[in-house]
């Protein structure tokens, strides 16, 4: 009898832990790279804040357009965020633009109650870009 337990328990301690475990990790576009900073700074990286709204965790990217053109880089930014294939843009209001996920792993990311994974927004020179937890800025 142990010669045929001891096999069996140990090999349902080794497929337990492998099924256990997902995770999602989702590379969206850098707000950052939307344009060259290494002869002038154009855009600057301020840092980012770990929020939790409504049992959502987040990221809250934030940056500042040093050279006033912020329209222009905000504009580049969706037209690249529309251009991947698993994110769409699911509302626009004034200044704040919603998209959601629809890749591989969207099943295992939450959403924000209106449906979406991602938020930009500009005010002035400033832009947040939020994204729920499991999505990270590409390098």
């Amino acid at each position: 009898m142990k010669k045929f337990l001891i096999p069996l328990v140990l090999a349902f301690a080794l497929v337990l832990p492998t099924a256990a475990v997902e995770a999602a990790y989702v590379l969206v576009p850098n707000f950052y790279n939307m344009t060259s900073n290494r002869i002038q700074e154009r855009i600057r990286y301020t840092g980012m804040d770990q929020k939790n709204h409504n049992g959502v965790h987040y990221t809250s990217w934030h940056y500042v357009c040093v050279d006033g053109k912020t329209n222009q880089y905000v504009s580049k930014y969706i037209k690249k965020l529309n251009a991947k294939h698993n994110i769409r843009q699911v509302g626009h209001n004034g200044g704040n633009w919603y998209f959601a996920y629809n890749g591989n792993q969207a099943h295992m990311l939450k959403t924000f109650n209106g449906g979406f994974h991602i938020h930009v927004g500009v005010s002035g020179r400033n832009v947040v870009v939020d994204l729920v937890g499991g999505m990270y800025p590409e390098t």
